[in-house]
């Protein structure tokens, strides 16, 4: 493909999934002969992304803060784009598409590609333009919301990054005073209450605490505005095993030592494949409770991310079920070794950033051959206006 200038508007600054494989993505971009430019709404907290960002080399621009308005965010979208001189705009997630449309691509005046990659279809994204879902099953969802063009890209792994041996995992455990007999369980997660991350999370410190068994720890390695409450969880849990058993240490700026160091990973989507691509066993937390041991099977195809977040036959929302398959796992090592080189090799093999960037590519060749023009971004004016400013503006009337 010939080299393109590309504006990639990011979702946050934390350290999330989308964010990651956006950066990743952008760094992959940049490899292969491309111009991007990262572009994010400043926050009042830290802002790891950032650093993340200079040290891959990547130019990553920060609008204002948290309470700056959003008409003037989109003027520096649009500025920023005129400046790099970008040929098309990568939004990730519903804020950077809804600024994006009012933005730089008002009128049809920037080709924009979307990439939502939660686990739920949302309403007020624009349907007129390309739209790349992560999850299979929300494929039927987004036709059904009247998406004229969906694509299927599976988020992507660094498989030569996140790999065994790529990470120091003797120091992690030595840091947080974690033997080498004890068997170590790691979540890797942003904490945000009412998702299901958050839901496996303290389901799995109840597991650990009805497991009662002297060599498991759990470390839960994350930020967000659930970090307190869990926190909170685990001294519960500690005070009733009398023992340090869950550790809750918050967010690392690089989290692979946490992979690496660990026995059995838990946790969805990104987490979980980054847990495989470690060679790591990782159980599935998922929707409605799902808990699952990853492992060959027909739930693996045709679309591997929906047994990533749950999707397919319900698993039991139980601690004690959960408690069962960790058990299982833990008192097998041979079957850990087992799981670990199959997972490696699936992830691998389908998740790597080479075959995820090709796939990228493809849409913006498209997109590129099909401007949208002002035709098509009128189509969507209706829908856009009502999620953007009608229906809050209606619930702030409902409120007072």
């Amino acid at each position: 493909m010939r080299p393109v200038r590309i504006l990639v508007h990011l979702n946050n600054l934390a350290l999330g999934g989308a964010q990651l494989n956006a950066v990743d993505i952008a760094r992959t971009l940049r490899e292969r002969g491309h111009d991007p430019v990262l572009f994010a709404q400043g926050v009042a907290g830290p802002a790891p992304l950032v650093g993340l960002a200079a040290g891959h080399g990547l130019e990553l621009v920060v609008a204002g803060g948290p309470d700056t308005p959003r008409r003037e965010v989109r003027r520096r979208l649009g500025r920023l784009a005129a400046e790099h001189g970008s040929q098309l705009l990568h939004a990730w997630e519903v804020r950077a598409a809804r600024n994006s449309y009012f933005g730089p691509g008002r009128l049809g005046r920037l080709p924009v590609v979307t990439t939502f990659y939660g686990i739920r279809m949302l309403r007020g994204l624009p349907r007129h333009q390309p739209l790349v879902l992560g999850l299979g099953a929300l494929m039927g969802d987004g036709r059904a919301f009247g998406h004229r063009d969906l694509r299927l890209i599976e988020p992507p792994v660094n498989t030569v990054t996140d790999a065994p041996g790529q990470a120091d995992g003797a120091a992690f455990r030595r840091e947080h005073g974690i033997g080498d007999e004890e068997l170590l369980l790691a979540i890797v997660t942003r904490l945000v209450p009412d998702l299901e991350k958050d839901a496996g999370a303290a389901l799995t410190i109840e597991a650990v605490r009805r497991l009662d068994d002297p060599r498991i720890r759990l470390a839960v390695v994350g930020a967000g505005p659930s970090l307190e409450p869990l926190r909170a969880r685990a001294a519960e849990a500690n005070a009733a095993l009398g023992r340090q058993a869950v550790l809750v240490p918050g967010q690392l700026a690089d989290p692979r030592p946490a992979y690496q160091a660990a026995d059995v990973v838990l946790g969805m989507g990104g987490s979980a494949l980054r847990g495989l691509a470690f060679a790591k066993p990782v159980i599935v937390h998922g929707a409605a409770g799902y808990s699952a041991v990853h492992e060959p099977g027909p739930l693996v195809e045709p679309h591997a991310s929906r047994c990533m977040y749950g999707y397919g036959t319900p698993g039991p929302a139980s601690p004690e079920a959960l408690a069962g398959q960790i058990r299982a796992l833990l008192d097998d090592p041979a079957r850990r070794a087992e799981l670990a080189e199959w997972g490696r090799d699936w992830v691998v093999g389908r998740f790597s950033l080479d075959h995820v960037t090709t796939a990228f590519e493809d849409v913006y060749r498209a997109a590129l051959a099909r401007p949208a023009g002002p035709a098509r971004w009128l189509r969507d004016l209706e829908q856009m206006t009502r999620y953007e400013f009608t229906k809050p503006a209606a619930l702030r009337l409902l409120r007072r």
